[in-house]
């Protein structure tokens, strides 16, 4: 039995394509309702009747448009012609996974305590705001948006938007990979893009906006470089009257990288992702601050003296004590509360 395809998109301003999607599904119906065979759109998908003549494969999309595509919403009105209808089983999938979100909050919340307590410690009582890390890596965060913010407000679009796309498809594709999945199509154009997979995953679906992909290629090519001639080593670069070692200039490129993949999120995901439909949008949201938030937390435990694995799991494991305590305090509360308030009136 085959299983569904999906289509990801990724990429903004989508207008034109949209118009002719439109067209074209219009043009099917009509065909439709005539007893004949609809036109075989090629808009980075597959002809709906090739599609069923595989196993009744489904087309999902995913798209960084400012306006979500028609024919990629999910039980609505813009089902594309010869797709099924979402089923309900897929409908109560959704439902569940974002009720799992709902149990997922005490996590993130937990997370988030015991991150701002560790970075909090590290930076009044070790000064890693002082640190030539931290500040080289807060210079290459302020680099990229101001670039990705003057982009916006000169052009309308922000730098190295195909970079971005291309980015945003290969890894969906990656991990389809790793998921020993089957990539049939990898599409990038200058505003959107597309793959064709049969391993919709959560992991496949959101990896994109859990990590930056040009993060992890700088970490390949230092840990390379390393193996042959230590960056500590080397000499320092004489840059603007001042000399910079290559260690800096690394972690310089490694925010420029962080700042490239929080701008890129967060106006992709304000725009609306069916990425995050597919899942459900609230557990999808939630399942990505909680990596990103790892993510960030692993850079500081690397980073900052006086922070480490062994001390920031005491934080965690203490914060949820402290969280569970609370929670059970509330609950027993109105527990009591409504126990009183039921109990008969004794004379």
């Amino acid at each position: 039995m085959n299983r569904p395809e999906p289509i990801f998109r990724g990429g903004p301003g989508q207008r034109a394509v949209q118009e002719k999607e439109a067209k074209l599904r219009a043009a099917a119906v009509v065909s439709s309702s005539e007893g004949l065979k609809g036109p075989a759109s090629r808009a980075g998908a597959a002809p709906a009747a090739s599609r069923q003549a595989k196993g009744g494969r489904r087309e999902v999309r995913t798209s960084a448009s400012s306006a979500a595509t028609a024919g990629s919403r999910e039980g609505g009105s813009g089902v594309s012609p010869g797709r099924p209808p979402a089923s309900g089983t897929r409908v109560r999938l959704t439902v569940l996974k974002n009720i799992t979100g709902v149990f997922l909050l005490p996590v993130a919340w937990v997370w988030t305590v015991s991150f701002v307590g560790a970075f909090s410690r590290a930076a009044v009582h070790q000064r890693y705001w002082m640190t030539e890390d931290f500040w080289f890596f807060m210079l290459g965060v302020v680099i990229w948006l101001l670039a990705f913010t003057g982009g916006l407000y000169l052009r309308g679009e922000p730098p190295l938007l195909k970079m971005y796309v291309r980015i945003h498809e290969y890894t969906h594709a990656i991990w389809t990979w790793q998921s020993n999945g089957a990539v049939g199509e990898i599409t990038v154009n200058d505003d959107h893009g597309h793959i064709l997979t049969n391993k919709p995953t959560v992991l496949v679906t959101l990896a994109p906006y859990f990590y930056p992909l040009p993060c992890v290629v700088l970490i390949g090519l230092f840990l390379l470089v390393q193996l042959v001639y230590p960056l500590e080593q080397a000499p320092p670069l004489e840059l603007l009257g001042g000399s910079v070692s290559a260690v800096a200039i690394f972690v310089l490129l490694m925010g420029m990288g962080w700042g490239f993949h929080f701008s890129y999120t967060a106006w992709m995901i304000r725009k609306g992702q069916s990425d995050l439909r597919m899942h459900g949008n609230f557990f999808s949201l939630v399942v990505i601050y909680l990596v990103n938030l790892a993510a960030v937390t692993l850079f500081l435990i690397l980073t900052a003296a006086g922070v480490d694995w062994a001390g920031f799991g005491r934080a965690l494991q203490g914060n949820a004590e402290d969280f569970s305590e609370v929670v059970w305090a509330l609950f027993w509360k109105a527990w009591e509360a409504a126990k009183s308030g039921a109990a008969p009136v004794v004379n």
